[in-house]
């Protein structure tokens, strides 16, 4: 994967994917009976995943770009080699500029750390300036409706407030390409509604956005266009509304037209 510097005179999509796969082999840690086996040359060979099989793909300045399929599908791989968590096995990956990832609900978040703490960490994670973290400490904590908890360690926050969070985090600290992956899916309606018009307010200030969610109807109301993965292979890339509506006819059992 390479990474390159944002210029704004540069023509060309931000994120280029190029039959990038992702092959993992099963068990491979299971037991440290195999790793004396795997020692000694004694193992058998474990049986391979394939995660993501040749996957290629461009999202453009001030896209929402939404990634539904099935569990197992290959979703949540993609992003994180979009992050820089894992790398392909095969293929290429260009990303241009920064990327901020929020992969799940309190992922690089620690539990005895407070919602303060956790901020000004996952700031730092992210290469950003001490000023400008703390610049942005009280609006995180404002956004996330977190105030009277933000001095409060994240082991006794609910589920929603981390999740608030989360969100608050990455609608507020710098970035060029945004992943989120099923990170509004245990917040309420009003919160929920306004995250995505803030999604959208990204896009709109030229950012590149990725989306995950099992929630069609976010997904359709947010995104530009749909990349649907299955069995790791893309199946298909369009507009949004006609890729979802083939897909959710898929996971009902209709058979197309």
């Amino acid at each position: 994967m390479t990474s390159e510097a944002v210029d704004p005179d540069r023509i060309g999509p931000p994120v280029v994917a190029e039959h990038l796969s992702k092959t993992y082999r099963l068990g491979e840690l299971l037991r440290l009976e195999d790793t004396l086996r795997t020692v000694t040359r004694r193992a058998t060979a474990r049986p391979l995943l394939e995660a993501l099989r040749g996957v290629s793909f461009e999202a453009y300045t001030g896209e929402c770009y939404g990634i539904v399929g099935g569990n197992g599908s290959g979703k949540s791989t993609l992003l994180q080699i979009l992050a820089g968590i894992t790398l392909p096995t095969s293929g290429t990956l260009t990303v241009r500029g920064s990327v901020l990832p929020m992969l799940a609900v309190g992922a690089g978040f620690h539990h005895e750390l407070t919602g303060r703490e956790n901020s000004f960490l996952y700031g730092t994670i992210l290469g950003l300036d001490r000023q400008v973290i703390e610049s942005k400490l009280a609006d995180i904590a404002a956004f996330a409706e977190l105030e009277r908890h933000f001095d409060t360690p994240l082991k006794r926050y609910s589920a929603g407030m981390q999740s608030r969070l989360c969100f608050a985090i990455a609608m507020l600290f710098p970035a060029n390409v945004y992943c989120f992956d099923e990170v509004l899916a245990v917040v309420d309606g009003e919160f929920k509604d306004r995250c995505l018009a803030e999604v959208r307010a990204l896009a709109a200030k030229g950012a590149t956005v990725f989306f995950i969610s099992h929630d069609l109807e976010q997904v359709g109301t947010l995104c530009d266009r749909v990349m649907w993965l299955q069995d790791g292979a893309s199946r298909e890339i369009g507009d949004a509304e006609s890729v979802i509506e083939r897909y959710g006819r898929h996971v009902a059992g209709v058979p197309d037209a």
